[in-house]
């Protein structure tokens, strides 16, 4: 059995026979976010996408790390730069059951692109990170719904060009629970016109299959 649960905005723990993997711990499911991560149980591996402090907040990476047996931190050499400053190591190479694809991070109002790093659970889930770059998805992608750098449009073309069975939505912490709810359910008539199920998870829910 494999369970897939959200934390908050992108942080999502994919749990499977392999043990438990974290994405992308940014600062909103740390330092005020809405689940008690004392409920995580242990992490083996943590992925992050890129730089951005909503992705990765060092201060929580450390956190899994000290109170994990053996964890596994994972980036591009971005994220392993800015860890490093915080004496975090960080492997640039993929796991085993792990693929990835670097990708630009989309444009952001500044006008600066940054690197991304898109990461597979092979068989199970894509993570995308800020980007409409990867090329490839497992059978559930974790799609951005509404963000600075895109919009809920250029989202679902995304979803509808990888074509995976179902989508996870991500960045939104911004957004309060009535706005989540519109924007997803946006998303969810379009794509089921093409055969994608929008499986929206809040704060703290999961789902398995």
């Amino acid at each position: 059995m494999t369970t897939i649960r959200r934390i908050s905005d992108s942080c999502l723990v994919v749990t499977d026979s392999s043990g438990a993997t974290l994405f992308d711990p940014g600062f909103f499911s740390f330092d005020d976010g809405p689940v008690d991560l004392n409920d995580l149980g242990e992490i083996q591996r943590v992925l992050i996408t890129h730089e951005h402090r909503d992705h990765v907040q060092p201060e929580f990476v450390r956190w899994l790390i000290d109170r994990g047996s053996d964890v596994q931190v994972c980036a591009n050499e971005a994220v392993a730069e800015l860890l490093a400053g915080h004496d975090i190591p960080v492997t640039t190479d993929d796991p085993s059951g792990i693929s990835s694809e670097d990708v630009q991070h989309e444009m952001i109002p500044n006008g600066s692109t940054p690197p991304n790093r898109s990461y597979t659970i092979d068989g199970i889930m894509t993570h995308p990170g800020d980007s409409y770059g990867p090329t490839t998805s497992a059978p559930i992608l974790a799609l951005p719904l509404l963000t600075p750098w895109g919009s809920t449009t250029k989202s679902v073309e995304f979803a509808r060009r990888l074509g995976p069975n179902q989508v996870v939505p991500i960045h939104d912490f911004y957004l309060s629970e009535s706005g989540r709810a519109w924007i997803t359910g946006m998303a969810t008539s379009v794509l089921a016109q093409f055969d994608i199920e929008v499986v929206p998870l809040d704060w703290g829910e999961s789902f398995s299959f």
